[in-house]
Order: C-alpha cells, then structure tokens, then sequence
C-alpha cells in the first residue's frame, strides 16, 4: 500500500496515535475505537462514520485501544493478499489463553501472528488506507474486543460467520462469490450479501476476480 500526502494527513488528524514510520514503510501506535454490533444489519458499526446513535445505544458498543502494527512494503502481505497486521501488545496471546483457544481460532496466523483480515481476491483495487482500516482492521480489533468480553462461543455466533482456515475457507469463499453473481444484481443495487451498500461498492470486485481466476 502506497501512502500519499494525503493519507498521512488524514491519520494524523483522524488516528494522532498512529505514526506513519517513512523509512520503516509501516504504521505503528496504538489503534483506539469505538465501535457497535448491529443486530438490524448484522454490520459492525464505527463511531465517527454514519452510526454515533447506534454506539450510543448500543449494549455491545466497545472502546478500546491496541498497540499494532501495519507493514505497507510490497514484500509484507499475508496469504490472503492484505497488508500485514499485528497486535505487538501481546493481548491476543493473553485473550487466546483466558477462553482456552489457539490464536488461529482469534485469526491470527500461528506462524507469523499477523491478523487473517479476509479472503481477498480482487488484488487490482486501489487500496486506500482509510477504507483499510475503517473495513478491514478496526472491525478485525472489535472482533478480538468483544471475544474478550462475551467468549469466543458468542463471538463466533454474533460476529464471525466465519469460513473454516486455509484452503477450505478459500473454497467456501468463491462458492459464496458465485452465489451472489447467480443472483445478478445491478451494479447500482444493493449488495445481496446484506450489506446495504450498492452491489459495485461492495462484493462486486470480488465476485468477478473469482470468476476471472476460475477461467485461468
């Protein structure tokens, strides 16, 4: 992920304890949110973005604070094609051993203990770090908050949905993409995975980089 000026501006003014590290390309600091599970769109929702009612409401809203880690080097992606991330405070080894559960059961790489973000096959997005981390990484921290406070069990039922590690996860994966190209949504409507986001700002990416790697 390249940062522009403009990307370095806006973590200063929207995350000031997280410092773009130029010479190291990572971003290191601590990560701090709050954030809501919605049970009306089953979507994790950020403070700050569209939701504040819904934080406020909310009796699953979690503010919290990470010490992480993002590497932004060509070379440091996780086999799943994101940028990688780690949790270097050493909670999740502590959240794994208070609920009895292996880090990958937190999604967490064993061998390298950066964070499994998601299956992603659509490489060719323009990847910015605002859709990043409002996306992919803070809800992935929410995701570890709320297994520390309610257990794994109810992280697992509310939150995750999760497909199965490794490979097996990647097949449920394309079989869930070409599940929503069956449907043939519009561009311009809402996405069938539930989201309600318009279907070309949502899963649109992935479905056709599936179906363009299944006719390689």
């Amino acid at each position: 992920m390249n940062l522009t000026d403009g990307d370095t501006e806006w973590l200063r003014s929207f995350f000031p304890s997280l410092v773009h590290d130029q010479n190291a390309q990572r971003i290191v600091g601590e990560l701090d949110f709050c954030a809501c599970f919605d049970n009306a769109t089953n979507k994790i929702q950020i403070e700050g973005l569209e939701c504040d009612d819904a934080i406020r409401g909310s009796d699953s809203v979690i503010c919290d604070v990470f010490e992480i880690e993002i590497l932004l080097d060509a070379e440091s992606v996780d086999p799943n094609g994101w940028p990688k991330v780690h949790e270097v405070g050493g909670r999740y080894k502590a959240i794994a051993e208070k609920h009895g559960v292996g880090v990958i059961d937190l999604h967490f790489f064993p061998d390298s203990g950066a964070c499994c973000l998601g299956i992603r096959y659509s490489q060719e997005r323009n990847l910015t770090l605002e859709h990043f981390l409002y996306n992919r990484v803070i809800p992935f921290f929410y995701r570890l908050s709320y297994t520390d406070r309610f257990g794994i069990e109810a992280a697992r039922r509310d939150l995750w949905g999760e497909y199965s590690h490794g490979d097996n996860g990647r097949i449920e994966h394309v079989r869930e993409m070409l599940s929503l190209n069956r449907r043939n949504p519009g561009r311009n409507g809402p996405c069938p995975c539930g989201s309600g986001i318009k279907y070309k700002k949502c899963c649109l990416d992935e479905v056709q980089a599936v179906l363009r790697n299944r006719k390689r």
